[in-house]
């Protein structure tokens, strides 16, 4: 190949990268400016760095309602890097760039990859667009941040270190990985094992597996049950609603590895058949054409997140829309591009059959990740549908803060949340009502799925990903009525009122204003199409100082 070709699928590489780099960066931003993002996620991430940075390490008060190390519930020690950005500027938006720079820079590791094994630019660049609309990557902007993102782009670097027997990279990989959440020690063994497989230097295989395993000890089995309010990994924990996603397998790790160990064929049947595994499974290699399968040895990194996706009792971690597969989707790429190879007779040069394969993969994955695409492009999924597609910051949300005061205890509704984490209190709204100091609500849905939903599940769309109840994390009619009911409680006065913003503060006046509040509880009634008869019982919950929706937990 000559220079002027190189040079040219080169070129065109880093402008598929800026450009997808700039969509996702977009999409993230506008998500989090127009109120997806959740104090459950960016507002957890957030406030973990802002509490470390402020001499309460990884804080978080909203999980539980109470002080907590947020290593406990999850751990990500990779969230220490934001802090020099954070002491420079503490904005959320450093993470949120940072995830976008992390999904679109892994297509470089890949091309990279597969060009060695290839020895062709043409098929390098086809891998690395297979990679960048593959609909899991795809999906992820939407979620704003994860810390999992992160180690997109050292999975794919770990692949590119074992392909080029470099082992110095391949430790510096597994080592940034291990930080971005607790089960990815489990990865790093397989790495171990890849690495042995393909070089043969069952020493430094060892040493690799050995440090996986040890991590893996260390924080499932000591640090994480040290810091969890629960005494063990909290989603081992039972009554804990979704966080409880493997507690059927167990109520600590020993428990959980004696079932998958003792019982194989009971628990596979439950995850592919009841919930739902073998779907997922078919999705993810389907936009693949199954090629993977043809380099099983590859997919052995990927048994950590395979396995704590599909032994989720939450399906949402096995949903396209979601993020949790993510990190599979570069060892999935890495094994389809071995297996396409492998599958045309092992020739040192692409054949018609590998580049058949190709073109059919990259066709496939662009189908795919424009019907999956977060965009209201014509027959797209849009699965989150946000009111407004493109949205900028609002200068109401500084005003907020500085009427509410840096100290002052919050209970913030759930999808404004993110917005007003940097503080040393915050719960998510109605938890912790009638305790903290000032209370923010944002009286908008932020997504047009509001009345779309099927009649079936409608006593449960709270739990219905991207629609309104979801990202209030309530059911709207108690929502609407739980607003109702403190506007006529004298603990809280309208300290503002700037449509759609509400907030609520101890000692406040209200200053005639709670009667327009209500006519736009009003319509949002109409709008939102509350059932009448769940109105009245959520209003004689409320006159029965019952109320399901204020208690502190």
């Amino acid at each position: 190949m000559n220079n002027t070709s190189r040079n040219w699928w080169i070129t065109s590489l880093w402008i598929a990268i800026f450009i997808h780099f700039i969509l996702s960066l977009s999409i993230s931003l506008s998500y989090h400016w127009g109120y997806i993002s959740s104090i459950i996620d960016l507002g957890t991430f957030d406030q973990a760095v802002w509490g470390t940075l402020h001499g309460d390490f990884f804080l978080n008060t909203h999980i539980f309602n109470v002080l907590i190390n947020y290593l406990g519930f999850h751990f990500r020690p990779i969230l220490l890097i934001f802090l020099p950005f954070y002491a420079i500027l503490p904005k959320a938006e450093w993470m949120i760039l940072s995830q976008s720079l992390a999904l679109s820079l892994t297509a470089w590791p890949i091309f990279l990859l597969a060009k060695h094994v290839s020895k062709s630019e043409t098929v390098a660049f086809c891998w690395a667009l297979v990679y960048m609309v593959n609909p899991f990557v795809i999906s992820t902007p939407p979620w704003v941040f994860r810390p999992e993102s992160l180690a997109v782009p050292f999975i794919a670097i770990s692949l590119l270190s074992i392909e080029k027997s470099n082992f110095r990279l391949l430790l510096l990989s597994c080592f940034v990985i291990v930080l971005c959440k607790e089960h990815f020690g489990i990865m790093i063994i397989g790495f171990g094992f890849l690495w042995g497989l393909r070089n043969r230097r069952w020493k430094q295989a060892i040493l690799i597996v050995s440090f996986g395993a040890i991590y893996s000890i260390l924080v499932l089995g000591i640090i994480m049950p040290a810091l969890s309010p629960t005494g063990e990994h909290v989603m081992l924990s039972q009554g804990l609603g979704q966080v409880s996603r493997y507690s059927w397998l167990g109520g600590s790790m020993k428990e959980v590895f004696q079932a998958l160990l003792f019982h194989p064929i009971t628990v596979a049947k439950v995850v592919l058949l009841e919930f739902g595994g073998a779907k997922y499974l078919l999705v993810l290699m389907i936009f693949f054409l199954g090629f993977p399968l043809a380099a099983p040895e590859f997919l052995l990194p990927g048994l950590a997140d395979l396995m704590a996706n599909i032994l989720s009792a939450n399906p949402m971690p096995r949903s396209p829309f979601a993020y949790h597969s993510v990190t599979l989707i570069p060892i999935l790429t890495t094994a389809a591009i071995y297996g396409v190879k492998r599958l045309s007779a092992h020739q040192t040069r692409y054949t018609l059959i590998q580049l058949t394969g190709l073109a059919a993969i990259v066709s496939f994955s662009f189908v795919g990740g424009y019907v999956f695409a977060p965009l209201p492009l014509p027959k797209a999924c849009n699965f989150w549908a946000p009111a407004n597609f493109l949205s900028r910051p609002d200068p109401r949300i500084q005003t907020i803060r500085s009427l509410v005061g840096d100290n002052a205890s919050v209970s913030a509704q759930a999808n404004v949340g993110s917005h007003f984490s940097q503080r040393h209190e915050i719960y998510r709204y109605p938890n912790m009502v009638s305790q903290v100091d000032a209370i923010i609500l944002r009286l908008e849905s932020p997504t047009t799925n509001i009345n779309n939903l099927p009649d079936q599940i409608k006593n449960n769309r709270k739990y219905l990903t991207g629609s309104l109840d979801s990202h209030l994390q309530m059911d709207r009619t108690e929502y609407i009525t739980s607003i109702k009911a403190l506007l006529f409680n004298n603990k809280y006065g309208v300290l503002l009122w700037d449509d759609p913003w509400l907030v609520l503060a101890q000692g406040a006046s209200s200053h005639g204003l709670k009667q327009k509040i209500e006519q736009k509880l009003n319509r949002l009634e109409e709008e939102w199409k509350i059932d009448s008869k769940a109105l009245v019982d959520a209003e004689n919950a409320v006159l029965g100082q019952k109320m399901p929706f204020l208690n502190v937990r």
